[in-house]
């Protein structure tokens, strides 16, 4: 691929590399669902799209490894209680793209979730609500941002597919509720906890680690799938 431009619109940073027969742009959202929507709604009519990805790390709700590939078929939004799905929220991930995806992630020797994805509001710390969200949903997988890059993509008619990597793993807590640095008026009481319980931070240090690890296998995934876009083209 050609080399990189970092730009910014309307706030929101891009990296873009762009050549006679293509352009390709990654998008840095920021976390949550409205976050990654004012992103897509900044960047949509810049250019005209011929597929959204929905790329990042996700939260696996099965038993998997750091670092799998979540290749899903389908998006779906949770509600505010995590009792049950928002109406319509259900985006169907395009065939042609995720088979195509699925073939890159075979090539790179990595293990595949499926199924369902749950974007949900806030960061799902304990192993107890990923069980619960996981039955509930009957999901392989979470994030914080897919259904809304694929809301968008529904509304205009382009083509959308997910492909994340685990980075936290079913059976495991985060190091505590990271929620506190996100909510108004509560990054105060999340520092005083991290600052007052040492042991913290060998979680954050694992944390870390995985998503260190999850990165590059990412990164070599897409490597592969541009790659094999290219030779098809």
């Amino acid at each position: 691929m050609p080399a990189s431009q970092v730009e910014r619109i309307n706030g929101v940073k891009w990296r873009r590399w762009a050549n006679a027969s293509r352009f390709i742009a990654v998008i840095q959202t920021g976390i949550g669902l409205a976050n990654a929507r004012a992103a897509c709604e900044a960047v949509f009519p810049k250019r005209p799209w011929t597929v959204f990805i929905s790329s990042g790390f996700a939260g696996a709700l099965v038993p998997s490894q750091i670092g799998d590939l979540v290749i899903p078929e389908q998006v779906v939004r949770e509600d505010s209680s995590l009792t049950g799905l928002v109406p319509d929220s259900s985006i169907l991930c395009s065939a042609s793209y995720r088979q195509h995806a699925c073939q890159a992630a075979k090539v790179s020797k990595s293990a595949v979730l499926s199924g369902r994805l749950v974007t949900v509001r806030n960061i799902v710390w304990s192993a107890r609500d990923k069980w619960a969200i996981g039955r509930a949903f009957e999901a392989s997988s979470l994030d914080m941002e897919s259904a809304a890059i694929g809301s968008m993509a529904a509304r205009h008619g382009i083509p959308f597919c997910v492909v994340r990597s685990v980075s936290d793993l079913l059976e495991e807590d985060l190091p505590f509720d990271l929620n506190l640095f996100r909510r108004p008026g509560t990054f105060v009481q999340g520092t005083w906890a991290v600052a007052t319980t040492p042991g913290k931070w060998s979680g954050f240090n694992r944390l870390r680690r995985q998503k260190n690890a999850a990165s590059v296998r990412l990164a070599g995934f897409f490597e592969i799938f541009f790659s094999m876009t290219e030779n098809s083209s």
